[in-house]
């Protein structure tokens, strides 16, 4: 059955049909049929009367379009590739790092440079089954919708660079885009972090007390250069919000942890604009830990800084990669507080 949509509303024009209703529409004609770009527009402001979950579901559906057209211009050989690497993805990631995607794989992307393109809409296709399948909250839905749009439209790439493997693993589902950070569930305390001394050390020991030192599962964040836009206080503090509903559809998830160098507490005084990101949560239950220093910890820490990058280079800077632990209860009661009216 179909709904009335906002004036203008493309996508929700198109709602409920299947792939082969849409023909004839104009949403079949090359970019005319990605003219569900504006989805973000919808989403944000509720022009219609979909919910998420129906959008996703529509968007599954102009990801068969896209993939029909590719076959046909790029023939069923690669289709079949396709197929193949999405059975094979389907059984090896669930579990492992968004970045350890199968050698094979990576020297197909590397073959034929359209390979990563019809994986994108191969796997975006199935997108809203897995979404219903793994049970991902509502409101994450909107944010998953608006990375797979664009996903899909893309330029043909490899999969060798760090965004690429996670835009895999957002088709996949695997990684939940959460505003300011892209999650997954492959998240760990740091091996031997009990064994340091210092900040956090105490507080550490009760978690894995608590958790019968149990090092995982939790969900770990990660930054995503197409997601820097969320980079922001407010897009943080909604993050926190969306994992909290990740955490009350996974019972069995610790909490959130993530490792960086914006963690180490030497920002607070170096680049005190950042402070908010360590200072938000561990006023309501998180704590950190050190994880030590690397080449790649100082690279990040001073790629966009001349002002790090000239302490570090007087000698008055060492970047070192702190962890950041948020317990489950902590982070949930904390969200249930942000949603308890009057809360600002």
């Amino acid at each position: 059955m179909s709904r009335t949509a906002a004036p203008g509303t493309t996508l929700a024009a198109l709602s409920p049909l299947n792939p082969a209703e849409m023909r004839g529409t104009g949403a079949e004609d090359g970019d005319a049929r990605m003219g569900f770009v504006d989805i973000d527009m919808r989403l944000d402001q509720n022009a219609t009367r979909l919910t998420a979950r129906e959008v996703l579901a529509q968007l599954g559906a102009l990801a068969n379009l896209r993939l029909e057209d590719l076959t046909e211009c790029h023939g069923p050989k690669l289709r079949e590739e396709v197929q193949d690497a999405v059975r094979a993805l389907a059984i090896a990631m669930p579990g492992r790092p968004y970045h350890d995607i199968p050698h094979a794989i990576l020297a197909a992307s590397r073959a034929n440079p359209h390979f990563t393109a019809m994986l994108h809409a191969a796997l975006i296709a199935r997108l809203p089954a897995r979404a219903v399948s793994m049970a991902i909250p509502e409101p994450v839905l909107p944010e998953l919708t608006r990375q797979a749009v664009r996903i899909l439209h893309g330029a043909p790439t490899t999969l060798d660079d760090d965004a690429a493997r996670k835009d895999v693993s957002i088709c996949l589902a695997l990684s939940l885009p959460c505003v300011a950070q892209l999650v997954e569930e492959t998240g760990t305390i740091l091996r031997g972090a009990a064994r340091h001394r210092g900040p956090g050390q105490h507080q550490l020991i009760r978690q894995l007390l608590h958790t019968g030192f149990r090092r995982g599962p939790y969900l770990e964040i990660h930054t995503h250069t197409p997601m820097l836009h969320g980079f922001t206080e407010a897009g943080w503090t909604r993050c926190y919000t969306l994992i909290a509903d990740i955490l009350r559809a996974r019972p069995q998830l610790l909490g959130m942890v993530g490792g960086s160098w914006f963690y180490d507490p030497a920002l607070a005084t170096i680049s005190p604009r950042l402070a908010y990101l360590a200072e938000l949560p561990m006023a309501h239950g998180a704590f950190r830990v050190r994880a030590g220093r690397s080449a790649e910890d100082a690279a990040l820490a001073t790629a966009t800084s001349p002002t790090r990058r000239a302490l570090m280079a007087a000698g008055k800077y060492t970047p070192e990669r702190w962890q950041l632990i948020w317990p489950r209860a902590a982070l949930l009661d904390w969200a249930a507080r942000q949603a308890a009216p009057g809360a600002q």
